[in-house]
């Protein structure tokens, strides 16, 4: 006999331990939540960042492909383009390769490349994307070619032996010079590295041209209108790609680094009782998930749900107690929730275990009821949302029953 009434006893025993525990949770929580939050109204941002030039490479973002800073490259490199300056950009590149290695059919060779031989000529003819090569700098009348290599982002892995032979095969082409240029150096993997005169940074290039003796003049007395503003282009250009591999502004940086250290340096025990209150109070909405589950489990049993599989879990803000129901290929949850965008509780149902064709709908209690009747109002709700899946899907299946009731044949 005692034996036959066990499970109404466990189910009664659950419901007042249930009670207990809630009438002991809202004397412990009466307590009110009092914090200084002043450092929220802190405007974060408000330090003035350094005033940068305007610069056409920060405003047109798409100008950072590398075959947009590949044409950029070819335009100041052609002394015979409309920047008026003439060969002073391919000067400032052959001299940052002073000294290095040429390249012959075997790779590097024991020639040191002397600049000084090459400067100052016009007779350069320089192209983009031939054969494959970013930028392709030859000079007939001197018998030189430059394969220059432009590295911005990407794995260095071209064939550079493929691009040397390219221009040796040119027969007005004696002396070939194969270079990488990027935000910092690179240098090719394996067999490639023997092709490589020298890898070169867009912060030396850029040296070399303020070095360069004709640009004080073109600066103090510039030409034309073309000049002036191949001048100016030529600033931008040099500004926005010596400034580091992903164009940050440091100082910038700088100055949001040390307004958020003082920050929290002058409001740092405000900061703690925030972060501390908000740690209770996911401890509050983790610890009611916990007592929920097995109310929720006797509420499933005494209305003959099946469930299939469950999990409870949650994080910062969300906890849960989830469900998945065979009979209808669906999941609910209860989920409760600290954060001001959702109710504090909801229920929050979709098709198998996809999280596809969600609802998301308030359970309708507030969270100050008892656990007992928050449990029993999911336990109702679920049992609405398979019955309106059911209708749905035009599912013959077995009718669910009314609370407390039994399965009725199909």
């Amino acid at each position: 006999m005692a034996a036959r009434h066990l499970p109404q006893v466990c189910t009664a025993g659950i419901r007042i331990a249930a009670d207990l525990i809630d009438t002991l949770w809202r004397v412990v929580s009466v307590r009110a939540v009092s914090l200084d939050l002043s450092f929220l109204k802190v405007r974060l941002g408000s330090t003035p960042a350094p005033l940068r030039p305007v610069n056409v490479y920060d405003i047109l973002r798409d100008g950072w492909r590398e075959n947009r800073v590949d044409m950029t490259l070819q335009f100041f490199l052609d002394p015979n383009e409309r920047h008026g300056l003439g060969s002073l950009v391919i000067d400032a590149l052959l001299t940052a390769l002073d000294g290095a290695p040429t390249i012959g059919s075997g790779g590097r060779t024991g020639t040191a490349f002397v600049a000084e031989q090459y400067l100052g000529s016009d007779a350069w003819e320089v192209s983009t994307q031939a054969d494959f090569i970013d930028v392709y700098a030859a000079n007939k009348e001197f018998g030189l070619a430059v394969v220059l290599e432009n590295k911005i982002g990407h794995e260095l892995n071209n064939p550079l032996d493929r691009y040397a032979a390219s221009a040796l095969a040119d027969e007005d082409i004696s002396t070939v010079l194969v270079a990488v240029l990027a935000p910092e150096r690179r240098t090719p993997r394996g067999a490639q590295e023997a092709w490589l005169s020298r890898a070169i940074t867009y912060s030396e290039l850029a040296g070399e041209i303020k070095r360069s003796p004709g640009l004080i003049e073109h600066l103090l007395s510039p030409l034309d209108q073309d000049q002036r503003r191949g001048l100016d282009l030529l600033q931008q250009f040099i500004e926005a790609r010596s400034g580091g591999t992903d164009m940050t502004d440091i100082a910038v940086e700088a100055a949001r680094i040390n307004e958020w250290r003082a920050l929290l340096d002058e409001n740092q025990d405000e900061i703690k009782q925030f972060l501390d209150a908000r740690s209770r109070a996911a401890r509050t909405i983790r610890d009611r998930n916990k007592r929920l589950a097995p109310l929720i489990a006797v509420g499933f049993d005494e209305a003959g749900l099946e469930v299939g599989w469950e999990a409870h879990g949650g994080y910062d803000t969300d906890v849960w107690n989830a469900y998945y129901f065979p009979v209808a290929d669906w999941s609910i949850e209860l989920k409760l929730s600290t954060n001001p965008a959702q109710p504090s509780i909801f229920v929050y149902d979709y098709v198998g275990r996809t999280y596809t064709d969600a609802t998301v709908e308030p359970l309708g209690l507030e969270w100050g009821v008892p656990d007992q009747e928050v449990a029993e109002a999911f336990v109702d709700r679920v049992r609405r949302v398979l019955a309106r899946r059911a209708s749905t899907n035009d599912a013959r299946g077995p009718q669910l029953p009314e609370a407390g009731g039994a399965l009725s044949p199909g």
